[in-house]
């Protein structure tokens, strides 16, 4: 790949999953299979001239319309984070929680995990309040589960075992 090609390329992608997720229209056009491939290439090839987008990527997304696979452009948009991410040294973290974090947390937590991993990690918090409290992050293919919901849930399960225990000795006493 030409000098400065991966950086221009990766701007392209991020214009364009940028434009994707603001116009409905063009979403629905790319997924869409109605539309036939000549339609979608003609389309495709206009807005990518009309992004000035690399060259480079232009081939790519007229590969993509030709072999009808722009409905597959949110994966391989997605797909194409995650190894610029790698080969930059870089990890996402999802995080799950009840409550929103202050930024001090987020960067406390962002590196902490950094700590872990030995890479950079980019936080992507979501609030989910039917955790009610603590958090789930997901890191790679790891998950660390400290939410409240879960706690509860294992103490429940603790509490039914033993139950069960108890009246199968109390049983054995009586039989």
């Amino acid at each position: 790949m030409p000098a400065g090609a991966l950086e221009a390329v990766q701007n392209d992608i991020i214009s364009l999953e940028s434009t994707l997720n603001q116009s409905h229209d063009l979403k629905a056009f790319v997924e869409s299979p109605v539309y036939g491939a000549d339609r979608q290439l003609a389309a495709i090839r206009d807005i990518a001239q009309k992004c000035r987008f690399h060259q480079i990527t232009i081939n790519f997304l007229c590969v993509l319309a030709e072999n009808r696979r722009l409905k597959e452009l949110e994966m391989i948009i997605g797909a194409f984070h995650r190894e610029i991410a790698k080969r930059m040294g870089q990890m996402d973290a999802f995080v799950k929680t009840a409550h929103p974090l202050t930024a001090q947390q987020e960067e406390n937590l962002a590196r902490m995990l950094a700590e872990k991993t030995g890479k950079t990690v980019r936080l992507y918090v979501e609030i989910d309040q039917e955790l009610l409290g603590g958090m789930v992050v997901t890191i790679g293919s790891q998950m660390i589960d400290d939410s409240l919901k879960s706690k509860l849930a294992r103490l429940k399960q603790t509490m039914v075992t033993n139950s069960n225990s108890n009246q199968n000795a109390s049983l054995k006493e009586v039989g």
